[in-house]
């Protein structure tokens, strides 16, 4: 029993630090709160399982359009975003707010309500360890979450770009006299977490039913995550989505499916309650 919620809370975990990675990442660089962010998931899910479903596209070659899509998507909201004035954080979730509204409405108006999953049938197949079982579908899942949040963690700690990226999160104002171009900074974060929604969405839409109010679940876990982590810290943010998963694969298993929501409510009141400042912040 232990075994399974082991491997289902690191598979889980992992793939809820790859959803949160984009929210993360564009709240620390630019101070706005997108509301929209688990909208974009849902959007980018959709286009892949449109490609899997009408064309037979395979899973893997679905991700170059998902990604395509929600860049395209994200820099046009960075445009909206980049016009907003003081107090940003307040403004930029009413603004959010009113795009996921639309852009549910507009999922629910090119794929209806209906609820749909992107069936992989090899996914269903795995290997077996003693009493270990792991399906194909948790090793991808498990494998690509990690590839994706180990080259953006070289990328922050390892190059210019993400110690520029770094820097503003710490401080915008100090970055901006070192030389640092805070506003490229602010594209360059709305790019790298439309490649991330990108990539998240069709992996969401293998493992969750895709509708339109789907969104809202994803950006709770992406807040929940975020603030387990604090601002700007990739190793929070995996410690954040492994701690998360284990607590709702223990409570699948300990209690039923339907504690699985509950549990992760309560740890974030709990956190904002006890730990406001994350995790792996000292408090000042």
């Amino acid at each position: 029993m232990w075994t399974t919620v082991f491997v289902s809370g690191i598979t889980l975990g992992s793939f809820y630090t790859l959803v949160a990675l984009g929210f993360a990442l564009i709240f620390g660089v630019t101070h706005t709160f997108n509301l929209a962010h688990g909208e974009l998931i849902v959007l980018a899910g959709y286009v892949a399982y449109w490609l899997w479903k009408t064309y037979g596209v395979s899973f893997l070659f679905t991700f170059p359009a998902a990604v395509l899509v929600a860049l395209t998507v994200c820099l046009l909201l960075q445009r909206l975003f980049s016009r907003l004035k003081e107090p940003l954080e307040l403004n930029s979730i009413v603004m959010s707010f009113g795009v996921a509204i639309l852009l549910q409405n507009g999922m629910l108006f090119f794929f209806s309500g209906d609820y749909r999953l992107i069936r992989v049938p090899t996914f269903n197949q795995g290997l077996h360890f003693k009493t270990l079982y792991l399906s194909y579908g948790q090793l991808t899942l498990l494998a690509l979450s990690l590839v994706v949040i180990g080259l953006l963690y070289l990328l922050m700690r390892h190059t210019y770009l993400g110690k520029a990226l770094r820097a503003t999160i710490q401080d915008r104002e100090a970055a901006a006299l070192a030389g640092i171009n805070v506003s490229g900074m602010g594209l360059l974060a709305f790019a790298i977490g439309a490649i991330l929604i990108g990539l998240a969405g069709p992996l969401y839409g293998s493992v969750h039913y895709l509708y339109p109010a789907a969104g809202l679940q994803a950006t709770l876990l992406a807040i929940t995550i975020t603030i387990f982590s604090g601002v700007g810290r990739i190793r929070g943010l995996i410690l954040g989505g492994w701690i998360l998963g284990f607590a709702e694969s223990g409570a699948v298993v300990l209690l039923g499916a339907s504690w699985r929501e509950l549990v992760g409510a309560v740890m974030l009141i709990t956190l904002l309650a006890l730990r406001p400042q994350g995790i792996l912040e000292r408090e000042k």
